[in-house]
């Protein structure tokens, strides 16, 4: 197994960097016969790419280390991607081209030497509000919507792949160069800064307005919820390693889709959330409606019964049902059939639980990964019911651009894809880090109830600084 310490960032810490030669087989061997084959590949023409990959199954995929390999790669443009149940696990470094979602498909992927590389895996990130007038902090992170990596690590089940792609104008020097240093060993030690608490956007006296506001909407029957969201502020004694954030998260949080997107050395998109937006394999798609919050208990007596009174909440309910019409009804527009949770179950995570109902579909010829999204997103869970009038609503209460937070994030090819939601989220700026929650707000809401939940929520981050 590559080694990886990730050690607390409330103190400062040392980590060392893998070796790519402690790999049995040894990756860094794989790397280089995958730069001949780049070497090797002709013109590229305008329209389309060529993929070249080469298998790593020999190296017991399953404790090859992503984050590891991640921390080792050249900065700038790395991203990352894991689905819920591990069956799924994307690496990159670097942009072979980008693309609008949608777009994206019309690049043909062009076979080159002997047997079929596998579909190539785009990197889609979508802001949750496309109309909203874009903070600044968020241009370079909504500026495209598909990202074709340079280089990309993928494991699917039980098979590994490493791969490059090259478009019409790639500049293969840099290709090869970035894959030169994937090759050379990285025994560097990194110093993990300390992390202290900032601020909390506008304090809780904010929230509190925006909440009565939103709740005097719902109450003249204008809408029947407004999800608001919040910041948290943390400063770093250092420059932050996103990796080593996101690394650090995954290790407090072992039920979630982790994703990490980097745009610029020191500006990065991260976190772990528990919601899957749709995941499609063929013409077969997923998807649910998670909402309605509870904390964690102490021990297993408070936990089940937290649990218990979640399930029996009418609030959490009606909060929950909100989400599940809507699912429903977006898919059932493009499904020749629909399978739903008879009831709600518990989605335990680390810090809190919800109500969380599964979908299945079996989707109508031509629906494509850019219709499921353009259906589903947003949800009631993210933005509120009607959810035009919902957007229409934040855009007044919310003193923020969300960005990229509450936005579809994953993983798209012509085989299948993968798209979560980018709840627990953070941004990372240099030596800052915007955390970012948020919570339903429906009628029977109480704002410091609601303030607490969303801490509850950002409970992942907080622990980063303790």
């Amino acid at each position: 197994m590559l080694p990886y310490a990730a050690l607390p960032m409330s103190t400062g810490s040392t980590t060392r960097l893998a070796s790519h030669d402690d790999a049995p087989g040894s990756l860094a061997r794989q790397i280089q016969s995958l730069a001949e084959r780049v070497r090797a590949v002709g013109e590229v023409k305008p329209g389309s790419f060529v993929r070249v990959e080469v298998g790593v199954d020999n190296l017991d995929s399953g404790n090859l280390d992503f984050f590891a390999w991640l921390r080792g790669a050249p900065v700038g443009a790395r991203r990352y991607f894991r689905d819920r149940s591990t069956k799924l696990e994307f690496a990159s470094v670097g942009v072979a081209t980008t693309a609008a979602f949608g777009a994206h498909a019309s690049l043909a992927q062009i076979a080159v030497g002997g047997g079929e590389p596998r579909a190539a895996a785009w990197f889609v990130a979508l802001p949750f509000d496309a109309a909203r007038r874009r903070d600044a902090a968020w241009e370079p992170f909504t500026a495209v919507g598909c990202v074709l990596p340079a280089i990309e690590l993928r494991r699917e089940q039980e098979t590994t792949t490493l791969a490059a792609h090259i478009a019409s104008d790639t500049d293969r020097a840099k290709l090869l160069a970035d894959l030169a240093a994937l090759v050379t060993p990285c025994d560097a030690c990194v110093i993990e800064p300390a992390l202290v608490r900032e601020s909390d956007g506008g304090g809780e006296a904010e929230w509190t307005r925006a909440v009565r506001g939103a709740l005097e909407r719902i109450r003249s029957g204008a809408m029947r919820k407004l999800v608001l969201a919040r910041t948290r502020r943390y400063a770093a004694s250092g420059a932050l390693d996103p990796v080593a954030v996101l690394a650090r998260l995954s290790a407090r949080e072992a039920r979630g889709f982790r994703f990490l997107i980097e745009v610029a050395p020191g500006r990065a998109f991260l976190g772990v959330t528990p919601e899957r937006l749709v995941s499609r394999s063929g013409r077969t798609a997923r998807s649910e409606a998670v909402a309605g919050t509870r904390p964690r208990g102490v021990d297993g007596v408070a936990d089940r019964l937290l649990g218990e009174s979640l399930l029996a909440s009418a609030k959490d309910r009606r909060e929950h049902e909100f989400v599940v019409e809507r699912v429903r009804e977006a898919l059932a527009s493009c499904a020749s059939s629909l399978r739903l949770d008879p009831e709600p179950r518990l989605l335990r995570l680390a810090y809190v639980q919800h109500l969380a109902t599964r979908v299945h579909a079996d989707l109508r010829a031509g629906t494509n990964d850019a219709d499921l999204v353009r259906l589903l997103h947003p949800t009631p869970a993210v933005a509120g019911a009607p959810v035009a009038d919902a957007i229409e609503a934040l855009r007044e209460f919310e003193p923020f651009d969300r960005g990229l937070y509450a936005g579809p994030v994953g993983v798209a090819s012509r085989d299948g894809a993968e798209i979560a939601v980018a709840i627990r989220s953070a941004r990372i700026e240099g030596d800052m880090l915007t955390a970012f929650a948020g919570a339903g707000i429906v009628e029977g809401s109480d704002p410091a109830e609601e303030w607490r939940e969303t801490g509850h929520k950002l409970l992942a981050f907080e622990r980063l600084a303790t």
